[in-house]
């Protein structure tokens, strides 16, 4: 065990929001508080943490090689900043291996060619090998038409994972109240994705999000994106930890206009001093097409903060 005196204190000056800590991070009483390579999202995380002093072992290594810290004058939206690369980890496992809890949050998606319409749905229940019950989407307070038959992409959240699979919907009842009954599907995909380079930006994006058993619509920015994930900023609170999001916004790459609509789940939620709510988000898995489109622009922008 390490001498008090090897522990010094940590100026709120040397900790960058959105980007890796260098070092790991403890409290006065020397009780970890936080991993090397953990990512403060937020000025109100950052000043709830520093409260009661944070300290770092001065044993335990300088900075991480290309984490080093940039100066104040890097605060415009071309600033980037390094992470570790982007790890994905990819699995298949039965339905019933999954802890889900019924009322837990589902994401369904069409499948309808050039379709993007995303809904959100509660799980009520399910029974191995018969069908996966849920209730009835909803948009802005209405229901939406379902057939029997209908293909849909099923993608929900659960430990540390994001989860989807491929289901047919095969009944649709109004009583006693709207619900679907799924197909139950013969394997589920299971993807972890590790936030990786981090870029500032002003993105304005469209966020659909769950509301109780509705799918609601709102504006929001998109103030530093990752290939692993992104800050979003909205005046509005759009979701709780583990909630899972839909993401419609533009990107410009060698002048080359891209439209994304990516899946992302809550990881943290605060809100700063000027009443706007900060969504922590982790993309839930990205089609190849966009994540290299994505990993082209946040790598443009790190170049253009280079330069």
């Amino acid at each position: 065990m390490m001498e008090p005196t090897s522990y010094i204190p940590i100026p709120k000056s040397e900790i960058d929001i959105g980007r890796p800590l260098p070092w790991s991070v403890y409290n006065g009483d020397r009780q970890l508080l936080l991993k090397r390579g953990f990512v403060i999202e937020t000025q109100a995380q950052l000043d709830g943490l520093s409260e009661k002093g944070l300290y770092r072992d001065s044993h335990g290594g300088g900075d991480v090689g290309g984490m080093s810290r940039r100066g104040g004058e890097d605060s415009g939206s071309g600033a980037g900043d390094k992470g570790k690369s982007d790890q994905t980890t990819e699995r298949s496992v039965s339905l019933d291996e999954i802890k889900l809890n019924i009322g837990d949050p589902f994401q369904i998606q069409t499948q309808v060619e050039q379709s993007e319409n995303r809904y959100y749905v509660k799980l009520i229940g399910y029974l191995k090998g018969k069908s996966v019950l849920v209730t009835a989407p909803q948009f802005e307070g209405n229901l939406c038409y379902v057939k029997e038959g209908q293909a849909f992409v099923v993608r929900f959240f659960s430990g540390k994972n994001a989860y989807a699979f491929t289901s047919n919907v095969t009944r649709v009842s109004n009583v006693p109240y709207p619900h679907v009954h799924l197909s139950y599907p013969s394997q589920v995909k299971g993807l972890v994705v590790r936030a990786g380079e981090r870029v500032s930006t002003k993105i304005i994006c469209a966020v659909s999000a769950p509301e109780d058993t509705k799918t609601v619509a709102a504006p929001g920015v998109l103030t530093n994106i990752s290939v692993g994930g992104a800050l979003l900023s909205a005046r509005k609170k759009l979701g709780e930890k583990n909630d899972l999001l839909a993401i419609k916004f533009r990107v410009f790459i060698r002048e080359i206009e891209f439209y994304m609509t990516i899946d992302a789940t809550v990881c943290s939620v605060a809100q700063d001093e000027s009443g706007e709510f900060q969504h922590g988000l982790r993309f839930a898995g990205l089609a190849n097409d966009t994540a290299i489109a994505l990993t082209a622009y946040v790598y443009q922008k790190l170049a253009e903060s280079a330069a």
